[in-house]
């Protein structure tokens, strides 16, 4: 399959730009050290796993006693544990509140992307009512 002049630019781009992080990513197949057009299919693949594990969402926590929204800047691989760890930094006391997103109540040691949060989600914090 010939890959387009656009395709190639883009290819190019991201590949220079890599070049001072390269040992940072893990397992850069070696076929990538060789001209982008005959790179293997599957290494734009490779490359965009590798690019996921900086990629950044940000969502906002909507604290409903206080009527607030706080930005924050999360991974996919966060956890809730995660997320109150960062609202503690910010002032915010969650230890005896839940999370919920889609009407959902949040496990502590679930992750952001298995709860399917995504960029500019919005979570709601409750207070237990117990």
């Amino acid at each position: 399959m010939q890959r387009g002049k656009w395709e190639e630019q883009v290819w190019l781009g991201v590949w220079s730009c890599l070049q001072p992080l390269q040992s940072h990513i893990p397992a850069v197949p070696s076929r990538l050290d060789a001209e982008p057009s005959r790179a293997e299919p599957g290494a734009m693949d490779t490359l965009r796993r590798s690019l996921s594990r900086w990629k950044r969402f940000h969502i906002k926590v909507h604290l409903a006693e206080e009527d607030l929204l706080l930005p924050l800047t999360v991974r996919p691989r966060d956890t809730v544990m995660d997320l109150r760890a960062l609202l503690v930094r910010e002032g915010v006391t969650s230890w005896k509140k839940t999370f919920y997103y889609n009407s959902r109540q949040l496990e502590e040691h679930q992750t952001l992307k298995e709860a399917n949060i995504q960029n500019g989600s919005v979570l709601l914090l409750v207070s237990n009512q117990r």
